[in-house]
């Protein structure tokens, strides 16, 4: 059956463009049309004969790749919207799965999708054949996949996790536009601090020593600031280095490390807040999109506390509910004795169980999050960003000052 390359427009008037089999022009336009798109533009080409003897990989190199980051999110992104739109029009797996590493540019994934292709073709069910590839496809995905599977749905599955990586990206792409400057900022703030106190403050310590002036009591705890730094610089820069490398080391490889860290990151100033909404938006999605599935509540809030949600201690008041939930307690009562969870998650989980619409209370939770989250990450750093130049300001003012005031004092000696 020849493959089609096609560009096409979906409901919302957005160009979509990939490849799909079918006998000829009019059954691709007809595929596109039941899977809500319409056809613009067509061109057949040529299956391309997948080379196995170049692409033999062995099995363990191929289920130990790893997709990771922004790059690893739209490969799944790109990977999930080809299958839903080829499940949905009737293209077997197998066959789908082919195609998708036809267009698939990353060649290691490449290499996961033919290996995925063989297991199928074995007999395996896919959900038993996503979970081999742990650091490609997370435990959320494979729940997912599989509850889709399950119920017959599987395409349904495929678009809400691409709905759902979706979220993910521009959730992240949000919090790094908006903290990419203050970062700047305070990078740049913390490299002039170092080469002020230790190339220019000793300088002038110098001087003004030399001419045996008498200094007040900011120019000495600046002066004596500088001495430390330029004496000892080479025992602190190390210390820094190794509190940057050994945080996230011990945060990875310790979770009473990981557990404490987490918890201060809810205390603190203006960030507490936002840290704590970011955890619950995870979550609430997440418990929804998992729920929505068809899987049962047990199993949702263990995979919930599987790194879904981003904050340990969050993590740990979900498993504090589904030890409540085993011992005969409804979700809403037990997230009640858990005060990490906000008076507004509860109501929202109470309505939701008394209607048998939990999905839908939770999904509403997550919106009102994902409207709120952006407007209070510009409000945080739209504070932030002041307050880091005024720090700027007040370490340039008072080196200034450190200076100018015995050089007012000498010239005021010298004048009488």
């Amino acid at each position: 059956m020849p493959v089609f390359q096609y560009r096409a427009v979906n409901k919302d008037g957005r160009t979509l463009s990939g490849s799909l089999p079918a006998q000829d022009e009019s059954s691709l336009e007809q595929k596109l049309k039941e899977a809500g798109l319409w056809l613009t533009e067509a061109t057949s080409q040529r299956p391309r004969p997948v080379a196995r003897s170049k692409t033999k990989v062995q099995t363990s190199a191929v289920r130990s790749f790893k997709l990771s980051g922004g790059a690893g999110r739209r490969e799944l992104i790109e990977f999930c919207t080809l299958m839903t739109f080829q499940i949905k029009v009737g293209v077997t797996l197998v066959r789908a799965l082919d195609v998708a590493c036809q267009d698939c540019k990353n060649v290691g994934f490449r290499a996961v999708l033919l290996d995925m292709q063989r297991q199928i073709e074995s007999g395996q069910t896919f959900h038993e054949t996503v979970a081999l590839y742990p650091r490609v496809f997370s435990i959320h995905f494979v729940g997912v996949i599989r509850a889709g599977e399950v119920s017959s749905k599987l395409p349904e599955a495929f678009e809400d996790l691409r709905a759902y990586l979706e979220w993910t990206d521009g959730m992240i792409s949000q919090v790094r536009q908006a903290s990419l400057y203050p970062v700047i900022v305070m990078v740049v703030i913390f490299l002039f601090a170092i080469f002020l106190f230790s190339f220019i403050v000793p300088k002038f310590s110098a001087l003004l020593s030399s001419l045996k002036v008498e200094q007040p009591f900011l120019t000495r705890v600046v002066f004596g600031t500088g001495d430390v730094v330029s004496s000892t610089w080479w025992l602190w820069l190390p210390l820094l280095l190794l509190l940057l490398v050994g945080i996230p080391l011990a945060q990875k490889t310790s979770p009473k490390v990981a557990l404490a860290l987490d918890r201060l990151k809810l205390h603190y100033p203006i960030f507490g807040e936002l840290n704590l909404m970011l955890a619950l938006s995870r979550f609430t999605h997440n418990f929804a999109l998992l729920y929505r599935a068809g899987l049962p509540i047990l199993q949702v809030l263990q995979a919930c506390q599987q790194g879904l949600v981003g904050n340990k201690v969050i993590e740990l008041a979900v498993a504090g509910v589904e030890q409540d939930v085993k011992g005969g307690s409804t979700i809403s009562e037990a997230m009640h004795r858990h005060p990490v969870f906000p008076a507004l998650l509860l109501r929202m989980i109470t309505m939701g169980e008394t209607s048998g619409n939990l999905d839908h209370a939770l999904i509403n939770v997550s919106d009102y999050y994902n409207q709120v989250i952006p407007r209070r990450i510009k409000a945080v750093f739209s504070v932030a960003e002041p307050m880091l130049m005024l720090l700027l300001i007040m370490i340039v003012g008072c080196v200034a000052l450190a200076i100018y005031l015995p050089i007012i004092a000498l010239m005021g000696a010298i004048g009488k």
